[in-house]
C-alpha cells in the first residue's frame, strides 16, 4: 500500500473566500381565490333550493284558520280585501285593452 500522495490535501482544507449572497426581496404572498359568476349563481341557487326543501308545502296555521272559519260559517273568500282588489285590477286591465 502506497501512502505518499497526501500533498493535495492542503488544497481541500484551505478555505476559499465565499462570495456573499444578497438577500432576496421579501414578498408577502397571500392566497387568493376567484369565484366565477356562474359558480356564485350555482351556490345561491343551491342555497335557495335547500330553503325551499326545508319549507313545508302546506301552511298548517292558515289551513286551521280557514277550516275553523268554514265550520263557523264566517268564511267568505270575497270578503277578503286582497281578493277583491285583485279581481278589480284584472277587470280594469281587461277593459283598458279593448
Amino acid at each position: 500500500m502506497v501512502i505518499d500522495k497526501i500533498g493535495n490535501i492542503n488544497n481541500i482544507v484551505e478555505s476559499k473566500n465565499a462570495k456573499s449572497v444578497s438577500k432576496a426581496k421579501e414578498t408577502k404572498k397571500a392566497d387568493s381565490v376567484q369565484i366565477s359568476t356562474e359558480a356564485k349563481m350555482a351556490a345561491e341557487t343551491a342555497r335557495y333550493s335547500q330553503i325551499i326543501k326545508d319549507t313545508p308545502d302546506i301552511r298548517m296555521d292558515r289551513v286551521r284558520e280557514i277550516k275553523s272559519r268554514i265550520l263557523d260559517g264566517t268564511y267568505d273568500k270575497f270578503n277578503d280585501d286582497k281578493v277583491l282588489e285583485m279581481v278589480a285590477d284584472k277587470i280594469a286591465r281587461h277593459l283598458l285593452r279593448k
